[in-house]
């Protein structure tokens, strides 16, 4: 194992929970006890990275090998990327924290099109030369993949190598082939040649794209062995076992619960949909091996949710089984199921009664188009009755919120279809009982997709996106009904890249030059510099929006998706003649071309449901009266890198920590039932302590040795349970008056002549500020109980904690010390004692006037 110092900018970014890189699971290993050394790249904030499901797969699977060291790193916050500059320093991976150039392979997951300027921030912030071209043998390889990786042209000269397709396989063979090629000392083409050998792997330097005078692509030349390159293809995910040890986050992401993928691809053809082609065949998890690795993996994090995902889960076959078994285990733990976007026409009441077994989690229908005939264009065979059927079925059994997903811009989309879509709106919430529910439909502007039927249709400029939106959104105003809508400016962004050519590479290096970062983020996307970085490469963006001709060579021709381009054409010519396309499961092959390979006898698994059992679940018996919940007191310190957890990140990680400890935790009622903990007081980030304590309630009595046994083994870092003691029924809160800290500062800020000069007044304002802006002036001198400067670097402070008119211990040292940000920044604090209002009363009236003594001079101990 290895030890990282602490990351010293921690104290001077917002949010430092995001790079502590101590998850509870997380795999340390000794770099000298290893051979390759790998880094995976999230090109986008951590609660996103942390979110995707494919980066802990391939990172279990590569850190498997005792030979190889896996570690991660996302996209730095504008203030860390600030902050590394300034100081000269090279952005590390979140396990060791060692330079992203001293890694032998970095794989780079590439989800959208809008994380291309973060992927150059990562590269050149981790000291690797952008251009692959002039990367040496000493440099890092860096290989894409992900469904962007379909068509990664506009980034084409930035990366070694593509991966096309599933990687639990290929990323061995990758890593091995790296490390094969480090070994023999070779040269940069040698590496391209080596990788070009690996089954689904695109190497950018064998293929050069050639343009006519009118600037339309003429000819894609194949330079190596390959004309055209097909994606890799996992035939069974039964053969890739899933470890139980999951990253457990540390701070709240976008998708904070444990999924599990039960069925990758989608049959179903909606001719929008890049996913539905590029994840062809479908393949399905066995449902026993779910479920067995589901209650594993749980033990294991202590996730207070699960989610079940697949492009369409309601077409998985054993579901009702699975759900029904995963319920009856979940339920009394309290454990909550979610599904993704369900079509109307599979979310049965079994369904809906199952996943509300412990809380109603949120339902998503996703229509795309607002009228029948253009959901007939788009394949989304999806009647309005069942729309509507649906809706009244979640409204009847109790939920209350309900969310709609569509499109506008779709081809062959008339106003008439806006119209349509308003209608259904309203007619969805008029299926609701008399409490009116609350609608949330969210808006975005069709974009056409690489390897899809709709690949050569026109996508809506700027200005119309901007004008179809504000139409929709008046057309849908009315009571109990939100509307969120994707930035247009986001949508003509994503559009240009998604159907780009490597021309673009030079626009987004002249954008991200401009400061352009994280683009997916509409507060830091700034169209402005990207429209000078269009201007400046000479390249009209205007010109990859536009419909492209059926016979038109396109920039991902060579790139091989397994489902035919005439099958594609087909597709395209069915939708404007408004002619359904059926599910090949249902209604037998269709002729797309991804089950065919005559290489190998491709068998697709697909999961049956069990048979020979009934029902799962137990029918519903009127509930006992639970025992009265026993209440143990814990006393915790809070140290190392638990202190940069915020109070909300901490009562998550002590939440997660009971249910791995498996305690008997006692739970609230209601809608949504929590662990009844109570904590008392609230540290602010970045203070450590040795004085905390909580109360928790338990369904029965256990021994406290036994409880902080358990707890102790699965804490995360920096967090100890001290002590515990079971507390009489009725017992009040710790009465704590008053607590002591020490504070350590690398520079002489602790003048014993400003302590004396605070002491010796009865009034210091401090204006503290209020989120929103707001400001009120507060007297600093009464919450000081003592304070002692044990030199210019040490100090030991005792504070007052009233109910009103308080202060952060932050911010007393300051104003007393009068410290600027930088100085305070670099100050550590430590909590170690809390004290009952009776031992202030001991000590006298003095202590409010430094009683307990100001020491000057040498450091006492």
């Amino acid at each position: 194992m290895t030890f990282m110092p602490e990351k010293p900018y921690l104290n001077r970014i917002q949010r430092p929970s995001r790079y502590l890189g101590r998850e509870v699971n997380v795999i340390l290993k000794d770099p000298r006890a290893v051979r390759l050394r790998v880094a995976l790249l999230f090109p986008d904030l951590y609660e996103v990275g942390m979110s995707h499901l494919g980066l802990g797969i391939l990172y279990d699977i590569l850190n498997r090998q005792p030979e190889i060291w896996c570690e991660r790193a996302f996209a730095p916050a504008p203030d860390l990327e600030a902050e590394l500059r300034r100081r000269g320093e090279l952005l590390g991976t979140l396990e060791s924290g060692d330079p992203l150039r001293h890694f032998l392979l970095v794989g780079v997951s590439l989800q959208y099109e809008l994380c291309y300027t973060n992927v150059l921030t990562l590269l050149d912030l981790g000291g690797i030369p952008l251009l692959a071209a002039r990367r040496g043998p000493h440099d890092p390889v860096v290989v894409g993949g992900g469904p962007v990786a379909f068509n990664p042209e506009p980034v084409a000269p930035f990366f070694d190598a593509f991966l096309l397709g599933d990687g639990e396989e290929a990323v061995l063979e990758l890593a091995r082939t790296v490390g094969a090629w480090r070994a023999a000392g070779g040269s940069r083409e040698e590496l391209w040649r080596a990788l070009e050998e690996i089954p689904g792997v695109y190497v950018p330097p064998f293929f050069a794209p050639q343009w006519d005078e009118a600037g339309r692509l003429r000819e894609i030349r194949a330079l190596g062995r390959r004309e055209r390159v097909a994606k890799r293809l996992l035939d069974d995910l039964n053969r890739i076992s899933l470890s139980p040890g999951v990253l457990v986050p540390t701070c709240p992401i976008v998708h904070d619960r444990l999924s599990v993928e039960i069925v990758r691809g989608c049959s179903r053809g909606c001719r929008y949909c890049q996913a539905g082609v590029i994840y062809r065949p479908v393949r399905e998890r066995e449902p026993e091996a779910v479920q067995a690795w589901v209650e594993a993996a749980l033990a294991a994090t202590g996730f207070e949710e699960v989610s079940l995902l697949a492009l369409s889960p309601g077409d998985y076959a054993p579901l009702p089984w699975l759900l029904a078994r995963l319920m009856d285990r979940l339920e009394g733990a309290k454990v909550s199921l979610s599904l993704p976007s369900l079509r109307a026409d599979t979310l049965g009441p079994e369904l809906t009664r199952q996943i509300q077994r412990v809380r109603r989690t949120g339902l998503t229908i996703a229509p795309e188009a607002g009228s029948e005939r253009l959901r007939q264009v788009v394949n989304k065979n999806l009647p309005e009755e069942a729309i509507l059927t649906s809706a009244r079925e979640v409204f009847r059994q109790g939920w209350r919120l309900l969310k709609l997903y569509f499109m506008v811009g779709l081809p062959t989309e008339t106003a008439a279809d806006r119209e349509e879509l308003a209608r259904l709106v309203r007619g969805v919430l008029e299926t609701a009982p008399e409490a009116r529910p609350e609608l949330h439909v969210s808006l975005s502007t069709f974009i056409p997709k690489a390897h899809t039927p709709f690949q050569w249709e026109r996508q809506l400029g700027l200005a119309e996106s901007r004008a179809v939106l504000a139409e929709v959104k008046d057309r849908l105003r009315r009571r109990h009904l939100q509307v969120k809508w994707n930035s247009a400016a986001q949508s003509w962004l994503e559009g240009i890249f998604s159907r780009g050519d490597r021309r673009l590479a030079e626009v987004l290096l002249a954008a991200w030059r401009r400061g352009c970062r994280l683009d997916a983020w509409s507060e830091h996307l700034r169209l402005e510099p990207w429209r000078e970085a269009f201007r400046e490469a000479g390249v009209d963006p205007e010109e990859y929006l536009r419909e492209r001709h059926p016979k038109e060579l396109l920039p991902w021709a060579h790139l091989d998706s397994r489902v035919s381009p005439e099958f594609l054409r087909a597709e395209r010519e069915r939708a404007y003649a408004g002619l359904a396309t059926p599910d090949c499961r249902q209604a037998g092959c269709q002729g797309c071309g991804a089950c065919e390979d005559p290489s190998r006898d491709l068998k697709l698994s697909l999961a049956p449901a069990p048979v020979g059992e009934g029902p799962a679940s137990s029918p519903g018996l009127p509930p006992s009266r639970a025992p009265q919940p026993v209440l143990y007191r814990l006393h915790y310190a809070k140290t190392g890198p638990a202190r940069w957890l915020s109070h909300l990140e901490l009562i998550t990680a002590v939440y997660r920590a009971l249910r791995r400890a498996a305690v008997p935790v006692a739970f609230t009622g209601g809608f949504h039932p929590l662990p009844r903990v109570a904590f008392h007081g609230a540290l602010p980030v970045g203070v450590e302590s040795l004085c905390e304590c909580l109360d928790v309630a338990l369904r029965r009595p256990m021994p406290a040795e036994e409880l902080v046994s358990r707890l102790q083994g699965v804490m995360p870092e920096g967090l100890r349970v001290l002590s515990a003691a079971r507390l009489a029924p009725g017992a009040r809160p710790p009465q704590v008056a008053a607590a002591t800290y020490e504070a350590e500062s690398p520079a002489p800020v602790f003048a014993p002549e400003k302590a004396a000069a605070f002491l010796a007044r009865e009034e210091v304002p401090y204006e503290k500020r209020r989120p929103g802006g707001l400001a009120r002036e507060v007297n600093v001198r009464p919450l000081v109980a003592a304070l002692q400067v044990l030199d210019p670097q040490h100090l030991r402070i005792t504070v007052h904690l009233p109910e009103k008119d308080n202060l952060k211990i932050t911010e007393i040292v300051a104003a007393v010390f009068h410290l600027s940000p930088d100085e305070l920044a670099a100050v550590r604090l430590v909590k170690t004692r809390a004290l009952p209002a009776a031992a202030l009363t001991q000590r006298g009236a003095g202590a409010a006037t430094g009683g307990l003594g100001m020491t000057a001079g040498r450091r006492r101990r």
